[in-house]
């Protein structure tokens, strides 16, 4: 069970690409973000000066179905590139205790491949098997599984990074409070397919989603899409079903979280405050 203790602060991957060095390191006071993009342009502030691309993972994703998303967020000619894709890296993250990515610096080496382990994380600069790696960097974009995109990145240029590809294979287990309860919110939600923009198809899924959609090999941009679905973080064609409020607090409940319903409604000013601020900093580099 997540303790009480655990949402005043949020564990992240720290990829150091000057030094090749790749560590945990705990973030303290962001518990109000919750996760996804809030979280993600949270810690774009804290980095700032670093220059970092942030990944980030939502708290449910791996344990309800149509939220297996991951944000991407960086910061390129001063304007803000946010990116979604699916596949397995926001679950598995989740599995392995991270909230988050950070990767700063500038790499050397024509590959970089990072395993994180349940005891240990590892760093080759060999090249991997796309088709295993639950992350992708390259000069074509962000993959997961070489299958699911993030998004468009043909006018976006990742200087920094050749070749990146990550994977997890650290497990964690939740002792959920209520396994009744929390089997009951899994039916009622995958119930709501019908709500959902997309209709069921036959193609690989995101990891914890059976639809299987004609657009599951696509990532998304930044869309008009309510903040609290984009922070747990549920695919844009999931939206209406996470951006209910009671639903998402029984559902952070189930797993162990102790959000309230407070939390939940206040985030759309914490993140919109947040992204101000990285604006000004912005500005402020460019007088």
């Amino acid at each position: 069970m997540i303790s009480s203790n655990e949402k005043y602060y949020k564990n992240i991957l720290h990829l150091d690409l000057n030094e090749q060095v790749a560590q945990t390191k705990i973030v303290g006071d962001v518990y109000e973000y919750i996760g996804g993009v809030s979280l993600a342009y949270k810690l774009l502030e804290e980095y700032y000066e670093d220059k970092p691309i942030i990944i980030t993972s939502g708290p449910l994703a791996g344990y309800f179905p149509y939220i297996s998303k991951s944000c991407f967020l960086t910061i390129e000619d001063n304007k803000f590139v946010e990116k979604y894709g699916g596949g397995t890296l926001a679950a598995k993250m989740n599995y392995a205790g991270l909230d988050g990515i950070v990767i700063v610096g500038e790499q050397k080496t024509p590959y970089i491949d990072l395993t994180v382990l349940p005891d240990e994380i590892t760093l080759s600069t060999s090249e991997a098997d796309k088709y295993k790696s639950d992350l992708i960097i390259n000069e074509h974009g962000v993959y997961s599984l070489g299958y699911f995109s993030f998004g468009d990145f043909s006018d976006i240029k990742l200087n920094q990074i050749t070749s990146l590809s990550l994977k997890i294979e650290s497990s964690l287990s939740v002792d959920l409070k209520n396994i009744y309860e929390y089997e009951n919110l899994y039916n009622s939600i995958l119930d709501l397919y019908r709500e959902l923009t997309v209709e069921p198809r036959n193609n690989p899924s995101c990891m914890g989603c059976p639809m299987g959609c004609d657009l599951s090999s696509l990532g998304e941009d930044d869309q008009n899409i309510a903040i609290l679905p984009r922070s747990l973080i549920s695919c844009g064609y999931a939206s209406k079903i996470y951006k209910q409020i009671p639903t998402v607090f029984a559902c952070l409940s189930t797993i162990g979280y102790d959000y309230t319903h407070s939390d939940l409604e206040k985030l759309p000013e914490i993140f919109s405050a947040t992204r101000e601020r990285i604006r000004g900093k912005m500005e402020e580099e460019n007088k």
